[in-house]
């Protein structure tokens, strides 16, 4: 249903899309919908929650010799997307750019990256040697998940609205540069002993 939504509210817009329309691209009825999202632009959070989940994942494993860039790199190169998950990065950007003009989008997007900046705090509070209830840990959190953010917004708008071609590695020194500039320069690179 997610991958229905994210396809209509791209094609028609947010507003030219509704829960009946989503239900009928599923092949379910409009009822189901209105059971598991509140909203119908709430059903895009399970396509935008893979790659929250993908992120993670790889997250948790961040070697401390590594910056996360590097890590990143390293980490795609041996975990390959599939063509579903391919899809569901482009349909992610898409979001990524709609909820920038489409406030009701926007309220779904932020929710998914709420769930990010929590799930990241473990990764850092291990990173920085510190209490998960840190200041300092939930504000690098914090800081973290805006930077990927405005980045996914930046290459979102780039290649999907303006066809620009960014290679992984353009993204990545993005998100590397990011996060050392949302942080401070704590977070992002190696770790030094």
């Amino acid at each position: 249903m997610s991958r229905h939504a994210c396809a209509l509210f791209w094609e028609h817009g947010v507003s030219g899309t509704s829960g009946d329309d989503i239900a009928a691209a599923a092949g379910l009825s409009t009822r189901t919908v209105w059971r598991y999202f509140r909203t119908k632009e709430s059903c895009v959070e399970p396509v935008l929650a893979a790659s929250l989940r993908r992120f993670l994942a790889l997250a948790r494993e961040w070697p401390a010799h590594l910056s996360l860039a590097e890590h990143m790199a390293a980490y795609t190169a041996a975990h390959p997307l599939t063509d579903e998950e391919v899809t569901d990065v482009r349909s992610a950007l898409r979001i990524a750019t709609l909820s920038l003009s489409e406030p009701a989008l926007r309220t779904a997007y932020l929710m998914v990256h709420d769930e990010m900046e929590h799930g990241f705090i473990p990764v850092v509070a291990a990173r920085l040697g510190l209490a998960e209830d840190d200041l300092t840990v939930r504000l690098s959190a914090a800081a973290v998940t805006a930077a990927f953010r405005v980045v996914d917004e930046d290459v979102g708008r780039r290649t999907i609205v303006e066809k620009e071609k960014v290679s992984q590695q353009e993204a990545l020194a993005l998100v590397d540069r990011a996060i050392r500039d949302a942080t401070n320069g704590r977070l992002g690179g190696p770790v030094s002993s």
